[in-house]
């Protein structure tokens, strides 16, 4: 099938170039708005003003510039824009925090900026993970980094930092990771670059890998570093993935919404311990396919060494994705663009079909799965016995 990579990666991706622009004009008009109440009007003013050729001369002579397309897009300024105007113009009281503080974080990073002084910008700090132009950093001006993005983790305002691990060795795992990436999917190694400005650390922890994104902060990831594991960068691969699809959709929802379901209705997820809306399965329907795609080629080209608890995660998940499909081909009234990117899914589905066979599980192995599966549902339906599956 044609497809316009709403889902897989691809090099030089047109569709999400084409998004970022409509996302830049976006953001203007949050300015304008903001300028209009008499939020930072003088440096919002100065900021659309300024021509970049002025810019351009003014930081010729003070080091690095960065063009004012970018610095408007950056997650550690449009998050803020964000907050801001969902606060003060769309009058969003879920969000109500101390707008102040981040008005003057605004503040500063404009005043930075048409300063020439852009290597001061949060946005310029951290180190880049070798091989790409993403920067590892626990610098963040996000403001959603105080909320929860998962019903399992904690907000991660509270918990970026290294942890255990030295940050040369963060980056040095994390290079190890996207080294991996680019010879399994060169696509969606050159994508992310296109993407993803910067990755926040999340502690280390034992057992689990955290991750989290936020649909008003596309670009920033924040990840965890699995200490306990004996591949952690197999661990980081899957994490990245799935955060990086939520940052492609989160990036999309801008302009256009999933699905016309009515908002009340509550479905089981296959993938959450908590009762989610229709819109909430097409989130996870659309990172895990091709997560664990990505996955199952890593596997099948000899990355994971024939590890026995990633294979059996591998059948599990592959089974859970399915059942995510299920329920989106039951229940979602979804948009014209979303009907689009539902078959770009059942595409990535088709592939790992193919692949599955390749892998062979056996009938315990399946049996297991089924099982973890199952049981899944029951503890959920048992909490939540409403919900729709």
């Amino acid at each position: 099938m044609e497809m316009e990579y709403y889902v897989l990666g691809k090099k030089d991706n047109q569709m999400v170039s084409s998004y970022f622009d409509r996302y830049y004009l976006l953001l203007i008009s949050y300015l304008e708005a903001l300028s209009k109440k008499g939020i930072l009007s003088q440096e919002i003013g100065e900021l659309l003003s300024t021509r970049e050729s002025e810019l351009d001369s003014e930081c010729s002579l003070k080091g690095q510039a960065i063009e004012k397309r970018d610095f408007i897009l950056s997650p550690d300024q449009s998050s803020i824009i964000n907050v801001l105007y969902k606060e003060l113009i769309e009058g969003k009281s879920q969000y109500l925090w101390d707008y102040k503080r981040y008005e003057q974080q605004l503040k500063k990073e404009i005043d930075l900026f048409l300063n020439g002084k852009h290597n001061e910008l949060t946005m310029s700090q951290g180190a880049h993970i070798y091989g790409t132009q993403i920067k590892l950093t626990i610098l963040d001006n996000n403001p959603y980094n105080q909320m929860e993005a998962h019903p399992d983790h904690q907000a991660t305002g509270w918990v970026m930092w290294y942890g255990q691990k030295s940050e040369e060795e963060w980056l040095r795992i994390y290079e190890k990771t996207f080294g991996l990436l680019k010879e399994i999917d060169i696509g969606t190694y050159t994508e992310l670059n296109q993407i993803i400005k910067k990755i926040v650390p999340l502690w280390t922890s034992f057992w689990t890998h955290n991750s989290a994104s936020y649909k008003e902060c596309v670009g920033h990831l924040y990840m965890g570093y699995t200490i306990d594991s004996d591949m952690p960068e197999i661990n980081n691969l899957e994490a990245i993935i799935h955060e990086s699809s939520h940052n492609k959709l989160n990036l999309i929802l801008q302009f256009d919404p999933i699905v016309l379901n009515d908002k009340q209705e509550k479905y089981y997820s296959a993938i959450r311990p908590d009762a989610r809306h229709i819109h909430g399965i097409f989130l996870g329907y659309h990172a895990f396919a091709p997560t664990m795609y990505i996955i199952m080629k890593a596997y099948l080209n000899g990355y994971l060494w024939n590890h026995k608890q990633w294979f059996e995660k591998i059948v599990l998940y592959y089974i859970k994705t399915k059942f995510l499909q299920k329920m989106i081909k039951k229940y979602a009234i979804l948009t014209e663009l979303w009907k689009e990117i539902s078959e770009e899914i059942d595409y990535v589905i088709k592939e790992m079909d193919v692949l599955i066979k390749k892998l062979n599980p056996s009938s315990e192995v399946l049996k297991r799965a089924k099982e973890r599966q199952e049981q899944h549902f029951q503890e959920v339906n048992s909490k939540y016995p409403y919900l729709e599956y």
